[in-house]
């Protein structure tokens, strides 16, 4: 144990040393003030989790985030049990002037949930859920999910119970991350974003207090034992859409759960972008999808999958709708996607229904990508922005991002329907993604054997400058690194409040990440040293 720690510590003075690493106002491995290994001990039998260190194999599994370019060397990882290990875990970092970085199932774009030289608190064995089908906050029951849960084993749930309930498509995805950024969904059409259907928290504050808000009353509970009840739920709005990692650790949602349609259908149509005779579909096809969406019906949502990827017959590319219909087959609303289905038929790779009877059914289904790098970028799409440019910039994007060593490819999330009723300062989420009708993110990949990280990292953040242009606003969960302007980019005309908050619940910065309410006030050397800079693949990977 003791050699781990010193390996450890010789690590991260060695990244102190080089220069990418500065942190002024923190004690980090290799400074006086650092905790001694004996301090660290002692802390670790007062949790019911575990406490890692480098080079043991849980840490080496815990510490890689899924875009591994983002994976950075944490001086210890805490793996929390429940809010009292994340209570003793913030006091303790608090007590000796840590460096503290939070982490459910690590799937955040650029790398907000890790830092070198800190201690992480890994939330993501804090699995434990409860359901309540019979509640006076809402008709169809309620559910309550520790952050680490994640969304397929939250959809197992809320099916053994006949409902439904808001979440993302990723089965790896936890709740936390995810619904604390706002939540979009294959559901969003018909109910809105996560944070919509969020009716109560729990979160462990940068002074170590748990409080319980939801939009009625902030209950709190101080670290002496005491309690106070306030009717200002200014802490519950901030978290409903102002992104994880700033404002506290969040352990409980608790959202609402949907009664079920009687069917969920399936649509899945492809096209190739470019036949192998030359003949070119893909401007086509996404003029005639683009000219669907303003009558789309609510009960329609999913995703717009375009590739650029040549296939075995020569074919290159393809676009795909990837749609689900929150309601039985012989209907008018799914009978909407038929214009789709009997559109140049003779071109497609594919198009077909498929029933499902839940939506767990037709979620389980779908497959999901590992560990690699990748760049992604992010812009919000309104009626206006859907143009021949638009089409053109895309086409030309995935065509000439693929290479034998990388590929491109564009997600289109539908928005709309439901997502558009809610009044845009109900919570905290940007409001230009209210009026959208598309999250449009452009993804570029790389293997793991390519090293040439630098020029890769540069072509990503071209490409995302280009693709903002063409919308307003991004959703702060797909969006890439070194967003101009992300205070107003995120969240709009929400950020004042945002920020007022944060300098209320942690006017010194506790809690703190890369392009997250409040980094701007840490300084460069923090934002760019700590959480900016990629290294690439951990050694030994």
């Amino acid at each position: 144990m003791f050699l781990r720690l010193i390996i450890a510590k010789v690590f991260v003075i060695a990244v102190l040393a080089s220069g990418c690493l500065s942190v002024s106002n923190r004690c980090l491995p290799g400074d006086l003030c650092f905790p001694a290994n004996i301090v660290w001990i002692k802390f670790m039998e007062t949790l019911d989790g575990n406490l890692y260190f480098p080079h043991t194999r849980e840490y080496d599994h815990l510490v890689m985030q899924r875009n591994s370019i983002y994976t950075k060397f944490p001086f210890a990882i805490v793996e929390v049990k429940n809010t009292a290990d994340v209570q003793k875990s913030v006091l303790f970092a608090r007590k000796h002037n840590l460096l503290v970085s939070i982490k459910t199932s690590g799937h955040d774009f650029i790398g907000r949930s890790t830092a070198h030289g800190s201690l992480q608190i890994f939330l993501g064995s804090m699995n434990a859920t409860k359901i309540h089908l019979f509640s006076i906050r809402n008709p169809a029951g309620e559910i309550t999910c520790e952050s680490g849960n994640t969304w397929l084993k939250v959809y197992e749930e809320v099916d053994r119970h006949n409902r439904t309930i808001v979440g993302g498509s990723g089965h790896t995805v936890s709740v936390a991350g995810y619904t604390l950024g706002g939540g979009h969904s294959p559901m969003s059409r018909m109910f809105g974003l996560a944070v919509d259907n969020l009716l109560e928290i729990e979160m462990v504050t940068a002074e170590g207090h748990v409080v319980v808000a939801n939009k009625f009353m902030t209950q709190t509970s101080f670290v002496n034992g005491t309690f106070a009840t306030s009717n200002d739920t200014d802490i519950f709005w901030a978290s409903r859409g102002g992104g994880g990692g700033t404002f506290g650790i969040v352990t409980k949602f608790t959202f609402k759960l949907h009664y079920p349609a009687p069917q969920i259908v399936q649509f899945l149509c492809s096209y190739p972008i470019q036949k192998a005779n030359g003949q070119k579909y893909g401007f086509t096809v996404l003029k005639k999808i683009f000219s669907m969406l303003t009558s789309l019906p609510k009960e329609w949502g999913g995703y717009l999958l375009i590739s650029g990827v040549p296939d075995k017959s020569g074919n290159f590319g393809n676009v795909m709708l990837a749609m689900n219909h929150h309601g039985p087959f012989h209907s008018a609303t799914r009978a909407y996607l038929d214009q789709l289905k009997n559109f140049q038929q003779d071109w497609q790779s594919f198009c077909f229904y498929k029933n499902f009877s839940s939506y767990y059914d037709y979620d389980k289904t779908s497959k999901e990508t590992s560990y690699f790098p990748y760049y992604s970028s992010n812009t919000l799409l309104h009626n206006h922005n859907f143009t021949d440019d638009l089409i053109s910039f895309i086409l030309q994007k995935v065509k000439t991002g693929y290479s034998n060593s990388s590929h491109m490819g564009m997600t289109g999330t539908f928005l709309g329907g439901e997502v558009k009723t809610i009044e845009h300062h109900e919570n905290a989420v940007n409001p230009a993604l209210r009026s959208s009708l598309m999250s449009l993110t452009a993804t570029t990949y790389l293997p793991t054997t390519d090293l040439n990280y630098s020029a890769f990292l540069v072509r990503g953040e071209e490409i995302g400058k280009e693709l903002n242009k063409f919308g307003l606003g991004q959703y702060v969960n797909n969006a890439g690194n070194d967003v101009i302007s992300w205070q107003k980019e995120f969240w709009g005309n929400n950020y004042r409040r945002l920020l007022k908050i944060k300098k209320k619940w942690d006017p010194d910065n506790f809690f703190t990440c890369k392009e997250c309410v409040g980094s701007e006030e840490i300084g460069p050397n923090f934002v760019d040293g700590v959480f900016h800079i990629p290294i690439g693949p951990p050694f030994g990977k």
